[in-house]
């Protein structure tokens, strides 16, 4: 029966003497190497002891970590062998010449070991990275399969050949610290201050304040390198568009103009300043030849006005320019008026934008069979999918997947290699997916193109860059999360600019019930009911499948959410199915319910009855609260008398007062006995009205105060338990 012993090892710092060993025997080689995506790897030499001692050699930021996780087994002992102890003779940490200089650790076995060793240790090394390719199914195909491709980018940073090595590549991040073993361990004492300190200066260098340079659109060229320093644009190696935005591009089925044509409010003449843009138009939809017929829809900002006319004008200006400039597809103007803005907003900015044209292809035609001597697209999932994969198992091991290398690797150092790790087929489609993001503006209105996979095996797939490929060819890049077994992942990799969704929310709030009642302070219950409308006009050549990503607001619950997959606590996706050009229209509707507590002598008579119509009470307590009700209402009637009462008393009290100055002002005057008997007769009328209305107001405020005894004695001890 075979045994492993761990060998006894001890550790003994000493200068190494004479010129460098060449390294252990040729038998006592890498085998076994394990990558870890934190930087850490796992290395493991095996093979028979060629004397007494062993000589191995790294580099000297090595050192500390091999003396960390070095483990020595001797192998094949019988039961009554005791193993060799090994002792480790090694510098000083610091007296190589650097970091990267080679260091040397001298193993020494007493006895020397007579059967197989394995040396084992940790060192940080490059991480390996995952990489993925996913080929989507064609459209319409019934069957929703694509093709995964997972491959690993390893990397041998040594300075030895990688011959024949069993690599595994783990997932996870293992724990690892930088620890200095060999330095002298100095405990700290309290430093005595304050006795012996001087004044001085700096205690350390004081640095100046740099700066890159000044980049105000901030698009990574600065502002002496940038053409357009106020646009976020892109580096080009022409000089003149360094740092400026691409003003047109051209997709499988639409010329974006990603720069509108700046037409001037309320005009439909295109300005000098925007001949450039329509010159690069004309150039696009001749290097397009399978576009041949396309849409030239005109658009208005909301400001202006006659919209549909004026939009329409503006797209019969562009047209004719075209065809001036040699374009010879087929031009039909449009008007979508003021109703599709680019951006919803009211600044002059905002409406500027919104004044453009854009061009949406009508005929896009595709080959029906290969060219003579072409062949067809190869990067296909069928095509693909017979490239065998590279690893011959995966496990999980301490939470994290393994991922054993089928064969042998041979890598030279200092050298790199791309490795299939996984080529397999998976549940997966084309979609588009609605979920506005900062980091790319024009998702607030357009959707993602995604693709869309879920991982029904049992790996674990790596954070990490996804190329995708559609109808033969690549469409796009997106970033893939950790994605566990059973878990989907929807990868979005363009925008649909053909396809605009808008989104409108509105929230209502409905009483529900009176939960409690104790001393007057009524308890009552409100359902807040939140309605979200999804406004999708999809382009003419989109997947069937939307996703739109819905944010779920604090405390709501759906109601009868449609098509919801993927529920989280902050959000779902909502899955509508699409025809091309036909308008949907998606409705979320959510509830939260609420509690709160009012005095019922405060409370709303008119809202207090919706309470009390939806809650379910004995008739006793019912007709007192009704009572209750009631007085509440003629409580509200009373005041609601009182306010007009005291305002026309106080248009009266004013009244006389300007009728007794009028009279002392014609006191002394003869002639105006006539008119002073008219005065004293308005006079005696408003002090009448004036005696009326005071008497009425103590009339009302007798009222309230019964009311709201009455009512107080009604509330006294009514009592409705919580419900």
């Amino acid at each position: 029966m075979k045994h492993a012993f761990l060998a006894a090892l001890s550790l003994a710092l000493s200068a190494c003497a004479g010129p460098l060993a060449k390294g252990p025997s040729v038998d006592l080689r890498l085998r076994n190497v394990v990558l870890y995506q934190n930087g850490l790897g796992y290395f493991e030499r095996t093979g028979v002891m060629p004397g007494e001692r062993l000589t191995l050699r790294f580099r000297e930021r090595e050192v500390d970590d091999v003396l960390k996780s070095m483990v020595v087994v001797e192998q094949d002992l019988g039961p009554n062998e005791t193993p060799s102890t090994v002792s480790a003779l090694l510098p000083r940490s610091g007296q190589a010449g650097g970091p990267e200089d080679p260091t040397e650790i001298e193993l020494v076995f007493s006895p020397a070991a007579r059967r197989p060793v394995s040396i084992a240790y940790a060192v940080p090394t490059a991480a390996w990275k995952a990489t993925y390719r996913v080929i989507l199914p064609a459209k319409g195909q019934k069957e929703k399969r694509a093709l995964l491709q997972a491959w690993a980018l390893i990397s041998n940073i040594g300075d030895e050949d990688w011959s024949e090595v069993n690599v595994t590549l783990a997932t996870g991040a293992p724990l690892s610290y930088v620890s200095n073993l060999r330095a002298p361990a100095m405990l700290d004492r309290p430093e005595l201050k304050g006795v012996y300190d001087g004044e001085g200066g700096a205690l350390a260098p004081v640095l100046a304040e740099s700066s890159p340079g000044a980049d105000a659109d901030r698009d990574g060229v600065l502002d002496h390198e940038d053409a357009c320093p106020r646009e976020p644009g892109s580096a080009s190696p022409q000089p003149d568009r360094h740092g400026c935005p691409h003003a047109v591009r051209a997709t499988s089925s639409e010329i974006q103009i990603l720069t509108p044509v700046p037409f001037d409010k309320g005009s439909d003449v295109i300005p000098p300043r925007a001949r450039p843009l329509i010159e690069e138009i004309a150039r696009t939809i001749k290097s397009v030849p399978h576009l041949r017929a396309f849409e030239v829809e005109g658009h208005a900002s909301s400001d202006e006005a006659g919209a549909a006319d004026l939009a329409a004008r503006r797209a019969a200006a562009v047209r004719a320019a075209l065809l001036q400039l040699g374009v010879t597809a087929e031009l039909v103007t449009r008007s979508r008026g003021a109703e599709m803005p680019l951006v919803a907003s009211d600044t002059e900015e905002a409406r500027q934008r919104n004044r453009r044209v854009l061009l949406r292809a009508t005929d896009v035609r595709h080959a029906q069979t290969p060219n003579p001597g072409r062949e067809a697209p190869a990067v296909t999932p069928e095509a693909m999918e017979k490239a065998p994969e590279g690893a011959a198992s995966v496990d999980a091991v301490a939470g994290a997947f393994r991922y054993a290398i089928a064969n042998p690797v041979t890598l030279p150092k200092k050298s790199s290699a791309l490795i299939t790790l996984i080529n397999r087929p998976v549940a997966g489609e084309d979609v588009l997916l609605f979920r506005p993001d900062p980091a790319a503006p024009a998702s607030a209105t357009h959707p993602f193109r995604a693709a869309q996979i879920e991982n029904r095996s049992a790996l674990g797939l790596q954070p990490g860059s996804v190329s995708i490929f559609s109808g033969g060819t690549f469409v796009g890049e997106g970033v893939l999360t950790r994605l566990l077994p059973g878990q989907r992942a929807t990868i979005p990799y363009a925008i649909d600019s053909s396809t605009a969704v808008r989104a409108t929310s509105m929230t209502t709030e409905v009483p529900v019930r009176v939960v409690s009642l104790f001393r007057g302070a009524l308890r009552v219950e409100d359902r807040y009911r939140r309605v979200t409308v999804y406004d999708v006009r999809p382009g003419r050549d989109v997947p069937e499948t939307l996703l739109i990503r819905h944010a779920r607001a604090t405390g709501f619950e759906p109601q009868g959410l449609p098509g919801c997959t993927d529920a989280t606590p902050d959000a779902c996706l909502v899955e509508k199915k699409l025809a091309p050009g036909a308008p949907q229209k998606v409705v979320v509707e959510e509830t939260r319910l609420s509690q709160r507590e009012i005095p019922l002598v405060q409370a709303d008579s008119e809202r207090l009855s919706l309470y009390l119509k939806g809650s379910s009470l004995p008739a006793e307590l019912r007709a007192r609260l009704d009572r209750a009700l009631a007085l509440r209402r003629a409580l509200d009637a009373a005041n609601d008398e009182l306010d007009p009462l005291r305002r026309r008393r106080a248009e009266l009290i004013d009244r006389a007062a300007e009728l007794r100055e009028s009279l002392r002002t014609i006191e002394r005057t003869p002639q105006a006995g006539k008119l002073r008997q008219t005065l004293l007769d308005r006079l005696a009328e408003v002090a009448r009205q004036s005696e009326e209305i005071g008497a009425k107001i103590t009339q009302r405020i007798e009222d309230v105060a019964m009311a709201r005894a009455e009512l107080d004695d009604t509330l006294r001890d009514l009592i409705i338990e919580g419900r």
